[in-house]
């Protein structure tokens, strides 16, 4: 049996750097689930102009990044997934591996385009149909694994990177050269990780559920990049769920200012 998502009543404002973030009042409060509150956070979460990759993810208190049904969805909440929503709108692309299309409905990415991110090329087990791969779907692997993928995801489009291995940067070269300069990255671990070893991720989304996980189940990612991140945004809502924006410190602070 499903639980229903918890949907928190309200979701409070506590600090913005007023740069990345917009400016706020401290100990705002927010009515989630009004279109004003859509509104609102589309303005607290707006990228700052020009190319900009982010990573978003959930975790628990023990840094877990999925609850007992092996996905995000049961240590979510509401408000969460409007956040979630309100990235994938301003962004170009949503750049996901294999395993997190295989396990997490990616159905709701439209009309975003989707990034599949793999090296085997198996798909399998997605919520992605035909019409819409066509539409919106690109998988980047190398030339091998072309007839899997197109066995596990027809009607999806195709990049073939330089060799059989290939890095972040050869996966957001293209995603620049077909106009898509606001990314986010959601997974998996694994992927995010190559991106903040590659120092590719400009600004890191993270919403932290207040529970702990199974400490088997899958843990949110690590690297080994010294680069550190600035907090831009802090909220938390009635139910215990934190949410932040922290920015790379060495984001250039003069592009990234809200007008």
């Amino acid at each position: 049996m499903t639980l229903p998502m918890p949907a928190p009543r309200e979701f409070r404002l506590l600090w913005s750097d007023g740069r990345v973030a917009p400016p706020i009042t401290p100990g705002s409060v927010i009515d989630v689930g009004t279109d004003e509150a859509l509104a609102e956070l589309d303005r607290l979460y707006a990228p700052p102009p020009g190319p900009w990759v982010r990573m978003n993810m959930l975790g628990t208190l023990n840094a877990r990044a999925a609850g007992p049904d092996g996905t995000s969805d049961s240590i979510s909440n509401r408000a969460d997934r409007a956040i979630l929503r309100r990235i994938r709108l301003a962004s170009d692309a949503i750049i996901v591996g294999a395993e997190t299309v295989r396990q997490e409905v990616h159905m709701a990415t439209g009309p975003r385009r989707l990034v599949v991110v793999t090296n085997s090329g198996d798909l399998t087990g997605h919520h992605i149909s035909p019409a819409i791969a066509e539409q919106r779907v690109t998988v980047v692997c190398p030339r091998s694994a072309a007839p899997t993928v197109a066995r596990t995801m027809p009607g999806a489009s195709m990049h073939h990177p330089t060799g059989e291995r290939f890095g972040v940067d050869a996966v957001v070269e293209w995603c620049r050269s077909h106009g898509l300069d606001r990314l986010v990255v959601e997974g998996g671990s694994g992927l995010i990780a190559q991106f903040l070893d590659a120092e590719a991720i400009d600004e890191v989304c993270l919403t932290q559920a207040p529970v702990f996980g199974d400490p088997d189940s899958p843990g949110l990612p690590g690297s080994t990049a010294p680069r550190r991140y600035r907090r831009a945004l802090l909220a938390a809502d009635d139910l215990g769920f934190v949410y932040s924006r922290l920015v790379a410190e060495t984001a250039d602070a003069s592009s990234t200012e809200v007008n």
